[in-house]
């Protein structure tokens, strides 16, 4: 018996073997519906569908994407992911609804695709198995739709960027209540401004592991723990969106959060204590807030943060007390803040960090090779813009390699460290503003052509040629400006003009260039147009000379800045300029550029920032630029030769907020409805400069200097034409400007009493013209005006008293007008109220006196002739009188003739 059983076992087990064998032959290929299914479905993409070789192959199931149940052979996962080549905008990609033969179907992901213009289909909540399905960055336009209801069984759904931001409406989430089974939800990037309330229903609070709404535009969250019952979450990410509240309070109640981004959400106030109960945090971002106060001390509480960002705040305090018990921690961002102190030794005890950000704060004291010498994967160390002195041994060598080095303006120099020279992995570097005054050491050079792609040493006193990168072909960013180079831009490059073949310069992808404020000479070489994907070049305050290649219009299209000013240039516009059509500064100021404006221009419509003044420019300015350089926020035309009247088209510009037509040739009248200048008729200050744009602007009897971004002041200079007429009453709706300049000009009238609305007035100059009448007691109510000049006018009577009019107390700058009177000019109104007084009673005397002369005349007159109307004797005496006296002054005009007839 025992060895019958024996040799029963054996021929189950072959038998089993064969039936799963026979099955597996019989189901080893994909079901033919479903290949079918998705061969449809590839055919409705027009062609887009990258090209996948194993859809050829007969087995659906071994197709790239796809993912078939091991026995079933049904398809149960669709990656899709990224498979749609560029269309360029030319096709509309469908879904084929023949999708839905995939009954099996639990996993679809269609992410990272462009569905030009078409909505996310309905059909997709017709899969009642679906656990997973992410439809990410994939740009579909309309709502999601409310079929999605039916995903009963959905897990997970990521729809960040599934909609087109400007083609998206969408409506109520509650199709969300059907979705208990959920646990990971994205809908970042779906616009909900409208939601008043929080936006999940209650039902999620207790299932959802993850919940990010990153961008939404929300406006409203609940602060207090009441409405929030969040029990299992563990990624929590509300960034990016329009909060403007304290920091939520229920969130430090989620004990199982391992991941919580509150980044760029306008909270304000301080982080509490009980921050520190969130002890599985590996991640914390709360950047870009407006939160302030101290870091508090219950931070140290989390043992297992890895990742620490809360740059872009208003923290203050320092890093002593709390820094060095993060031991898990591998980055840290701190930058941005005001905090201050020293830099403790003991953040060398973070073994595991390879970011350390700590700049733009108040750091003082020194840090050296003892802060860093633990630090073994150490990447990237930021310490730039503090009160730090960075100070190592020359001969110390580093433990770790870093990728990126951010050390401006921590007095480094005047050598550049050698210890960077042991660095082989540095991709950028900055150590701009460090007062080094050394040449450039060659091994810098070295690795700067072989490892950078961003070098900066702006600022600094580096003597010598310009630097030869023999092979650049990884530099993005070069910025040596604000040095003592000396050469030409040819220096930048071994290139041996005299062979027969040029080598040209490999700078393919050099995008920012700026090597202003040096001393180079030469022109601006051809070369510099084969560097086809520059997008900033600057080259200002130099001696370059030459005109501008012709080329650099046609070949860098991508251009946005462009600052050649304080050089020697000359010539015109090349009309090529109208090609840059992302163009934004143009900053050709205080060169030698003559001729017209040329109309290509107009097609730089994304022009914010256009400085032509001190050249030699000349004619009429175009009405086009009012038409269609709409975007202008600061325009100059000072010191050039342009003529004719302003146009009425610059009345256009309402952004314009520096406006400088200064010391030209313009006629007529001031454009009248200056208040449509909306700009200047603000108080917001939202400029968008890139940095690198100085601007010096004429006001307050001099040139005041606005470096960089110049959102400082707002500007209208009209001063040094011939300018006729009145100023406009209208000019009082400009509350937002800062600096009015209308001098030596032909102004005639009065004063306007709407000056005294434009309160933030700082700088009022109205000298060397024809105005006339009082001076209008609203300007003593400018309280922030602090210059003043009315001088060489026609101004008469009292000069207004007020707080801030009490402190302009230069006689000079109300000379010329000899009519006016009180502080602080030398004649007391007194004097000149009694010689007026005595001009009056002199001149009323004088007007009765003619009045009675007159009246005396015509009295007389009339009693003349009515004697002779009404006496007949009298009439015919007067007559005969009148005939006798005619005929002896004839008779002895006849007798004198005669005589002297006689004598010749």
């Amino acid at each position: 018996m025992s060895i019958s059983g024996n040799m029963k076992t054996p021929l189950l087990l072959l038998l089993l073997l064969f039936t799963l064998g026979f099955l597996t032959k019989t189901t080893s290929s994909c079901l033919a519906a479903e290949r079918d299914a998705l061969l449809e479905f590839r055919a409705g993409m027009n062609g887009t569908l990258k090209r996948m070789p194993s859809w050829e192959e007969e087995d659906c199931c071994n197709w790239e994407g796809v993912v078939c149940h091991p026995t079933t052979r049904h398809v149960v996962k669709l990656k899709l992911s990224e498979c749609i080549q560029d269309s360029k905008g030319q096709v509309h990609q469908m879904i084929n609804s023949s999708l839905l033969a995939l009954t099996e179907l639990n996993h679809l992901d269609l992410s990272y695709n462009h569905f030009y213009n078409v909505p996310i289909p309905k059909f997709i909540g017709s899969f009642k198995k679906l656990k997973y399905l992410n439809l990410s960055n994939s740009f579909f336009i309309g709502g999601i739709p409310l079929e999605f209801r039916n995903l009963t069984h959905l897990r997970s759904l990521d729809l960040d960027n599934a909609l087109d931001p400007e083609q998206q409406h969408v409506g109520d989430l509650d199709w969300l209540t059907h979705l208990s089974s959920l646990k990971h939800l994205d809908i970042s990037g779906l616009l909900l401004p409208s939601l008043t309330d929080w936006l999940l229903p209650s039902n999620l609070h207790g299932s959802l592991t993850a919940l990010i709404t990153r961008g939404c535009n929300l406006i409203s969250i609940p602060v207090s723990p009441s409405n929030v019952n969040f029990t299992s979450l563990e990624i929590l990410d509300i960034s990016d969106n329009h909060f403007h509240t304290t920091l939520p309070q229920w969130v430090w109640n989620i004990t199982s959060l391992t991941h919580l981004d509150l980044g760029f959400a306008e909270f304000y106030g301080t982080i509490p204590e009980a921050i520190g109960a969130l002890t599985s945090l590996t991640y914390l971002d709360l950047s870009n807030n407006y939160i302030e106060g101290t870091i508090p001390r219950a931070i140290t509480h989390l043992l297992r943060l890895e990742s620490l960002s809360l740059q872009g705040n208003q923290l203050s305090g320092s890093l002593g007390s709390w820094i060095e018990h993060l031991t898990s921690l591998t980055l840290i961002d701190l930058g941005h803040n005001i905090l201050n102190g020293s830099v403790p030794t003991g953040i060398g005890k973070l073994s595991n960090l390879t970011s350390l950000s700590l700049c733009y704060n108040q750091l003082q004291g020194s840090v050296s090779e003892i802060h860093l010498e633990n630090l073994t994967r150490l990447e990237v160390l930021d310490l730039s813009y503090n009160y730090l002195k960075v100070s190592f041994d020359p001969n110390w060598v580093p433990v770790f390699q870093l990728v990126l080095v951010q050390l401006s303006g921590c007095e480094i120099g005047p050598q550049i460290p050698r210890w960077l020279q042991l660095q082989t992995r540095i991709d950028a570097l900055d150590l701009s503003n460090n007062k080094i005054a050394e040449t450039l050491p060659s091994w810098l050079v070295n690795v700067s052509s072989s490892t950078l792609t961003s070098l900066h040493l702006s600022g600094n006193q580096i003597k010598g040629k310009l630097p030869t990168f023999s092979d650049a072909s990884r530099l993005i960013n070069l910025r040596l400006d604000t040095n003592q180079f000396e050469g030409q831009l040819d220096d930048l490059f071994s290139c041996n003009y005299s062979s027969t073949e040029v080598q040209l310069p490999s700078w393919s992808n050099i995008l920012e260039l700026s090597l202003s404020n040096n001393k180079l000479e030469g022109v601006i070489p051809l070369f510099v147009c084969n560097w086809t994907g520059l997008d900033f070049l600057h080259l200002s305050n130099n001696s370059l000379t030459g005109e501008i290649p012709y080329c650099l219009g046609e070949s860098l299209k991508g251009l946005v800045t462009l600052n050649l000013a304080n050089n020697i240039l000359f010539g015109k516009i090349p009309t090529t300029f109208g090609s840059l059509l992302l163009l934004a500064q143009l900053v050709l100021n205080n060169n030698g550029f003559s001729g017209q404006l040329p109309s290509s221009l107009q097609n730089c419509t994304y022009l914010s920032y256009l400085d032509l003044s001190h050249n030699a420019f000349s004619g009429n300015i175009p009405p086009w630029m009012g038409e269609s350089l709409q975007g202008l926020q600061v325009f100059r035309l000072g010191y050039n030769i342009f003529s004719g009247d302003i146009p009425q088209q610059l009345l256009l510009l309402e952004e314009l907020k520096i406006l400088d037509l200064s010391n030209n040739n313009f006629s007529g009248s001031l454009p009248y409805y200056l208040g449509n200048f909306t700009a200047m008729a603000s108080i917001s200050r939202s400029f968008e400069f890139t940095e690198y744009v100085d601007l010096v602007i004429p006001t307050k009897g001099g040139n005041l200097h606005y470096p960089y971004k110049s959102d400082l002041t707002t500007s209208l200079d009209f001063s040094g034409n011939n300018l006729t007429g009145e100023i406009p009453p209208e000019i009082g709706r400009l509350i937002g400007l800062h600096n009015l300049n209308l001098s030596r000009n032909h102004l005639s009238g009065k004063i306007p009493q709407e000056l005294g609305e434009i309160t933030l007035l700082e700088s009022l100059d109205l000298s060397f013209n024809d105005l006339s009448g009082t001076i209008p007691n609203s300007l003593a109510d400018l309280n922030f005006l602090s210059y003043i000049n009315l001088s060489y006018n026609n101004l008469m009577g009292r000069i207004p008293s007020g707080s801030q009019l009490q402190t302009l107390s230069d006689p000079s700058r109300y000379m010329g007008n000899p009519r006016l009177c009180g502080p602080p000019v030398s004649s007391g109104c007194s004097v000149m109220e009694t010689v007026d007084k005595v001009q009056k009673m002199r001149n009323f005397e004088w007007i009765w006196l003619s009045i009675a002369v007159v009246l005396g005349f015509l009295l007389g007159i009339w009693t003349f002739c009515g004697i002779l109307l009404f006496k007949r004797e009298w009439r015919y005496a007067y007559f005969r009188g009148i005939d006798s006296w005619y005929d002896r002054i004839l008779l002895q005009l006849l007798f004198c003739l005669a005589r002297l007839s006689g004598q010749d």
